[in-house]
């Protein structure tokens, strides 16, 4: 079988009911994607709050999540006080997604990038699937 994976990361703020502009303009961001109250979503159902999101610079593809969310923090960490703000006047925080295919390579978490993580104060989604068989 052959390994493979897909792996990504980004930041998200939910609930607000200012324009996706203001969030974007709060941080000096343009988003990746942005959903609105009532839209419908990818799964097909109506979006339940207004929803912005940040995917990490590193295309998407087969590093590892550390990676993705070390580049993230870079772009987070210098609009640290917005981030922490957005969290909370509204709901905020990170996802990793990982996809793997034959076997995962695992997730190290440093110290260094906990201790960055906590300074921005945002809760962290891991999102892990592995596949086995053929893919």
């Amino acid at each position: 079988m052959q390994e493979r994976r897909d792996v990504y990361a980004y930041f998200w703020v939910e609930g607000y009911l200012v324009s996706h502009a203001d969030i974007s303009a709060r941080l000096g961001l343009t988003p990746s994607s942005t959903r609105s109250l009532g839209e419908q979503g990818r799964n097909g159902a109506p979006a339940r709050a207004n929803r912005w999101e940040l995917l990490s610079p590193l295309a998407r593809g087969e590093g590892l999540l550390q990676d993705y969310l070390e580049s993230l923090l870079d772009l987070l960490e210098s609009r640290a006080a917005a981030v922490r703000e957005l969290a909370s006047d509204y709901s905020a925080g990170l996802n990793c997604v990982g996809y793997y295919h034959g076997a995962n390579p695992g997730l190290h978490l440093s110290r260094p990038l906990i201790a960055r993580l906590t300074a921005l104060n945002l809760p962290v989604d891991f999102d892990l699937y592995n596949y086995g068989g053929t893919a």
